[in-house]
């Protein structure tokens, strides 16, 4: 029997993406997750055949359970299926562990493919990427800016000096060619870092 884990804090989402997979492979036994201090063991510790995994959970990086996983239970097959643009998120989830990254803007019929090589046994295909063009903490940066954490909350979120956001926040401008904070906002919005 295929075991399914979907891992995702709304659960609205959990429900469509379980409702997906019965009506895709009927024989399927879906689990739900919202995530939470568990989560790694939650993955480790059950034969699944796959899970679903969402990238941006509250206290949760999803990279890091990507590492913990993979540095436990090496062979669990995980999908990244996030808000975050695949230009962004894609090329380090994929060497974090996962087999494949679908954002959430993408037809359901490729998550189903997704599924479908999993669990006969083949690769996921997808587009190979290339270098990421922003490093994690400047993703993590950028994701808090456009949620609207100023310089300071940021630097308490990430336990660093508020000066080295500001560097940050520099560095984002000038690798995307922005002007100001507004275009950096809604740059991030555009990209899926607020839900």
């Amino acid at each position: 029997m295929t075991e399914a884990l979907i891992v995702d804090d709304h659960s609205i989402v959990r429900r469509g993406l379980a409702d997906l997979l019965q009506e895709s492979f009927p024989d399927i036994k879906v689990r739900e997750s919202q995530g939470g201090a568990t989560l790694v063991n939650e993955i480790c510790w059950h034969p699944w055949s796959f899970v679903i995994l969402d990238m941006n959970m509250p206290g949760l990086d999803g990279l890091d359970v990507l590492k913990k996983v993979r540095a436990t239970r090496a062979h669990v097959s995980i999908i990244v299926f996030s808000l975050y643009s695949e230009k962004h998120y894609a090329a380090r989830a994929l060497q974090a562990g996962a087999c494949a990254y679908i954002s959430k803007d993408r037809p359901p019929e490729e998550l189903v493919d997704a599924v479908k090589a999993i669990v006969t046994g083949q690769v996921p295909s997808f587009v190979p990427f290339s270098r990421p063009l922003l490093s994690n903490r400047e993703l993590q940066v950028l994701s808090l800016i456009t949620k609207g954490l100023r310089g300071k909350e940021i630097a308490h979120h990430l336990d660093i000096h508020e000066k080295t956001v500001s560097t940050y926040r520099a560095r984002l401008m000038h690798k995307l060619n922005l002007r100001t904070i507004v275009d950096l906002i809604q740059y991030g919005a555009k990209e899926g870092f607020v839900e």
